[in-house]
Parts: C-alpha cells; structure tokens; sequence
C-alpha cells in the first residue's frame, strides 16, 4: 500500500481496509482472525452455543414446512430425494456452522437427514478448514438455487468502506496517504456518487460530520438474494436505519471502529493486518436492495428481541449457560446492537 500511494497518491479508506482485511498473504482474516474468549472480538456464535441451536429450530420449521413433513393436512411428504440447503456466508473456520449440525441432529432428526450444509468463505485458509471438516464450500451462490435458508453474522460490517466528511460546501472523502512510512488521513473532494447515496437515504451531513459509505454491499446483498429460489434471507449484524445511523448527533464521528486484544478503540491506520476493522449497516440500503430483488421484509428488529421470541433460553442447561446466553440479549450491549434482518421468497411470516 505504501508503493501504491507513493505512486498514485492517497488511496481511497475502502482500499486500504479491503488489504488489511483481505490481502491473501497479510490481511487480518487472511492470517487468521483472533475471535473468541481472550481473543480480539466476540461473535454471537463464540459466545454460546444456544444462538445455534436457536437458528436451527427456526430454520427446522421452515423445512418441516417446505419438505411437508409432519403436517397432518398434508400427509403428503415430498420424496425422499427432496432436499433444504441451509447455506452460511462468511462462514469462517466454521463456528457456527458445526454448533447448528450439532443441534439440528439433536433437534430436529428428521429434518437433518433432508438438509445439506453449505459454507461461502472469502478466505482460503479458513475455506480449507471448512473442507477438511466435511462442508461444501461455495465460491459463491448460483442464482435461484437455494430452497431454505441463506444466513450471515456480521457479514456486512466487514465489507471496506469509504469515509466522507461533511463540509460547508459538498462532501470530501477522507482517503489515506502517508507522511513517510505513516498512513494519515487526506481529505479530497468526494465523488458525485457519495452525495447521491447519502441523498437517496434523505441524508445531509453537517460540517465536521464523519460517516461511512459500503461500496461493496449492493452487489453482495443482490447476489444472496438472488440465490434464493425459495427461502429466507437472514443478517445479523450491528447496523441501524439511515436517519439514525447518519444522525449528526448521535454518531457525529461515524462508526469506523477497530477490535484488538479484546478492546474497542484506536487508529484505524495503525498496524494494517493485524487489527480488525468494522463499521455499522445501513439498513435501509439492505431492504432495499432485497425488495427490488423481489424479497419479502421482516424487520429489521434487535437481536435481544428476536431470540428471546425464538426460545434461546429454553437451551440454557445451566446457570453459566444461562448468564452466557444473557450476554446475546443484554440491552446494554449485543442485544441492542446488532438488529436482524428475514427477507423472504414464498414463505410466510417467521413463525416463532
């Protein structure tokens, strides 16, 4: 990157995020991302179990329901050749993945036997762990070819963004150049397409204001839900509505935000490949995109609500499972911030 911008000037943030994330030699997830107890963050799924076992029974009565299985007004299961997908994008090393097998043979033996487990991972040490477990891995998801569910946790607030800052003009984009070896920020007048985005959403932002723009989620969310031939689409992520996520008030410096050694904090341009690097959704862009896919709302609404309406303390076998699964419902913390999106071809409401 300093190569680069010794020749060709100050790189968009997008740029220098999408290398230290995913250069394949030293991006962070490239060299294995610190997730977990004691490591740089933690996820839903590397906090319990239960968020799991939660997904799988929802996703087990939506199978039931397309596979007709144990309705007694439609005795009439389809063949046993008949099969749902439940496909995970950002899969990782397979956390999640190998928590829901577990629970939906535990669960839902009935419906474990008519689904294939698929996997979408970006990254090729952690899609090489994926194979050596057993799961397919995707290079990606052909159109209509998924009937059940496409899922994702935090996702899209992995995807590079650009910074732009309000001004008593326009907008200028906060790009990254160097003061010798160090990245700093430079500011340059932003491109036209930045000040029709934040436009569509009613979006203006006031001088000094700093916010995030995902150049990459249009394409990606376009391609999940074209994937889908019948189904649900379903995010979870930190993210929130347009009129909130860009309030001048609320979130005046954006939401950039670096994970290291289990704190929240620090230069985004400090030790690129060694830190990760994340930024908030915007939601209304997600529903959107999904709609004019032909994609059916459902949210998006908090992650505390929604799991708490889907039973996930009815998997707490213990006080310390029960105080873990806490952490994911916490109005103070996960189960605030992250909100879940369902966006759905020919099913119904989710049934919780």
């Amino acid at each position: 990157m300093r190569r680069r911008i010794r020749r060709e000037g100050p790189i968009s943030f997008a740029d220098f995020m999408e290398a230290a994330l995913y250069d394949p030699e030293a991006g962070y997830y490239s060299r294995g991302a610190s997730i977990g107890e004691g490591g740089d963050f933690v996820t839903s799924p590397s906090v319990s179990p239960a968020f799991a076992s939660t997904i799988a029974r929802l996703f087990a009565r939506d199978a039931r329901e397309m596979l007709r299985l144990g309705q007694p007004e439609r005795p009439d299961p389809l063949p046993e050749t008949e099969e749902v997908t439940f496909v995970e994008a950002g899969a990782g090393e397979g956390r999640f993945l190998s928590d829901f097998s577990v629970a939906l043979g535990r669960d839902a033996p009935d419906v474990v036997l008519r689904t294939r487990l698929a996997a979408v991972e970006r990254s090729p040490a952690a899609g090489a762990k994926l194979e050596a477990s057993g799961l397919r891995v995707l290079p990606d998801i052909p159109e209509h070819s998924v009937r059940g569910w496409i899922f994702a946790n935090e996702l899209f607030d992995a995807l590079p963004v650009v910074r732009v800052r309000g001004t008593a003009g326009d907008l200028e984009e906060l790009r990254v150049g160097l003061e010798g070896d160090r990245f700093i920020w430079k500011a340059e007048p932003a491109a036209g397409e930045w000040t029709a985005y934040l436009a569509r959403f009613g979006v203006a932002l006031e001088p000094g204001q700093i916010a995030e723009i995902r150049p990459g989620a249009a394409e990606l969310h376009r391609r999940l839900a074209r994937g889908l031939d019948r189904g649900r689409l379903v995010l979870f992520d930190y993210g929130h509505r347009a009129r909130t996520l860009y309030h001048p008030l609320a979130r005046r410096a954006g939401t950039l935000a670096v994970h290291s050694r289990g704190r929240r904090g620090g230069d985004p341009l400090d030790r690129p490949g060694e830190q990760d690097l994340t930024a908030h959704v915007n939601w209304d862009e997600m529903v959107a995109l999904g709609e004019e896919e032909g994609l059916v709302t459902e949210g998006p609404i908090r992650q505390a609500n929604f799991l708490v309406r889907a039973g996930i303390f009815d998997f707490a076998g213990d006080e310390g499972e029960k105080w873990r699964i806490y952490r994911l419902v916490d109005p103070g913390g996960m189960g605030e911030e992250i909100s879940v999106l369902v966006q759905s071809r020919a099913m119904p409401p989710v049934r919780f």
